[in-house]
């Protein structure tokens, strides 16, 4: 089975509200709460939390944590910043957290990212790996550190970071992920994923063990708001 996760935009807590009840009434297994889109998602107010976790009344709230746009190497006291927005997090009932970073090599940054995911666990809240695993140097040692860390979903389209493309045309990138990983984490593919394309993407997919997701953000948006429509042909979609 293929789950659904809508990306909704979480820098205006009534406005929230409303995009994760259509995501919610559209049938999405999960959503992905951001502020700040245009910066390709910041960590969102703790208000818009609040307000998603009333609407979407099911497990599957996870909430961006991310202080800056920019690379993803951070400082001693953007991981501390971190540290507190996944506690706030917990406190607001959000079920998990997304969450990534770094050094400056393009190599997970162990003793930063390794203290987030224990305390994400710690809290009940499930940690995914953003899309910071794309800008990674070494995507396939990258997933193996991000496994023995105990990751528990990584959110990728197969395409570096930085570059044009979409999840059909990473699709070689992740079979090798897939495969690699053996069910071990959850598998997120995102990157211009639409109720239209997502066919061929699953299609060219080779068997996989455990769970996979499918992310989308513009491709469950309308008019700039999340729609239930559009998240209802998706799950339609994954299931062709």
């Amino acid at each position: 089975m293929v789950k659904v996760e809508a990306c909704i935009r979480g820098d205006v807590a009534e406005e929230t509200g409303r995009f994760a009840k259509a995501a919610f009434q559209g049938g999405a297994d999960t959503i992905e709460l951001c502020g700040s889109m245009h910066l390709d998602g910041l960590t969102p107010p703790r208000e818009s939390i609040e307000a998603a976790r009333l609407a979407f009344q099911r497990p599957g709230l996870i909430v961006m944590v991310r202080p800056r746009g920019g690379d993803f190497c951070y400082s001693s006291y953007e991981i501390a910043e971190m540290h507190r927005e996944i506690e706030i997090a917990a406190e607001a009932k959000a079920d998990g957290v997304v969450l990534g970073g770094l050094t400056s090599g393009g190599e997970v940054d162990v003793p930063q990212i390794g203290p987030l995911i224990e305390l994400s666990h710690s809290l009940g809240l499930k940690a995914t790996f953003h899309r910071a695993f794309d800008a990674a140097r070494d995507v396939p040692e990258s997933l193996g550190i991000l496994i023995q860390l105990g990751i528990d979903r990584i959110l990728t389209s197969g395409v570096p970071w930085g570059e044009s493309g979409s999840a059909l045309d990473g699709v070689f990138v992740l079979n090798q992920l897939i495969q690699q990983c053996e069910g071990r984490t959850e598998i997120v593919i995102g990157g211009s994923v639409s109720p239209e394309n997502v066919p061929l993407v699953l299609k060219e997919l080779q068997p996989w063990k455990g769970d996979l997701s499918v992310h989308a953000y513009s491709g469950v948006t309308e008019n700039d708001k999340t729609s239930e429509r559009k998240v209802r042909l998706l799950v339609d979609a994954v299931s062709l």
